[in-house]
Parts: C-alpha cells; sequence; structure tokens
C-alpha cells in the first residue's frame, strides 16, 4: 500500500512527499500523531522543497559569477568593514524597522561581495 500511496504522490508531481511518506509515517507511528498532525508534516516538506527548488531556480537565473556567504568575507582584508554592523545587518532586523541600508565606501571594502546569501526556512 506505501509504495501505491508514493506512486500516486509521484503522479501528482508531490515528489518530497514521495519521498519523506515512509519516514513520516514511521515518526508519526512513534509519536502518536493525529492524522491531520501526518498530513501537515508531510506537507511541510512538500512546501519547503517547493521554496528551495525556486530559490535555487532564481540563484541560477540571476547569473551571478560567484556564489559566496557571509561567513566567507574576509574582514581582515577589508579592514575597513566594521564586523559589527555587517554582523547586525545580517539579522535582517532593519526589515522590520523599516530602514534603509545603503552601502557605500571606496573600492576594495566588500561592497560587491557576491551574493549575501540566507537558507530557506522549513
Amino acid at each position: 500500500m506505501l509504495e501505491h500511496v508514493e506512486s500516486q504522490l509521484e503522479e501528482l508531481g508531490l515528489l518530497s512527499c514521495a519521498d519523506h511518506l515512509g519516514s513520516t509515517l514511521e515518526t508519526a507511528l512513534h509519536k502518536q500523531w493525529s492524522n491531520l498532525e501526518f498530513l501537515s508534516s508531510l506537507i511541510e516538506h512538500e512546501i519547503f522543497s517547493k521554496r528551495q527548488r525556486g530559490y535555487d531556480t532564481r540563484l541560477r537565473l540571476a547569473g551571478l559569477p560567484y556564489r559566496k556567504s557571509l561567513g566567507e568575507f574576509d574582514f581582515n582584508f577589508a579592514s575597513g568593514v566594521d564586523k559589527k554592523v555587517v554582523t547586525e545587518l545580517s539579522s535582517l532586523a532593519f526589515l522590520e524597522r523599516a530602514s534603509n541600508v545603503c552601502l557605500l565606501g571606496p573600492p576594495g571594502v566588500g561592497k560587491t561581495h557576491k551574493q549575501w546569501l540566507w537558507p530557506c526556512a522549513p
């Protein structure tokens, strides 16, 4: 029966649900989840997968030449950059405050650090 349901999910294009069906079912049985909790968990896998695929597609289509994270930023090389300020900006708190951020400075201080990435949350 499990294989049949996996096949049906795949036919509907719910590939992540199909991939996680068995493990989610095991967890649901072990933790005595209700049917609704089981279904919700399974759908969360699909939503996360869809968001991740969209993110990956947008990133690929952006055509950016490098993929770097803030963790790779060399604060020693770009000595004019205040690490505390960058760390605060990486928290994205300025979005909640509806504040603008403008990166100014001479060449070589890291303004064009290719891609400041934050992964999608499940």
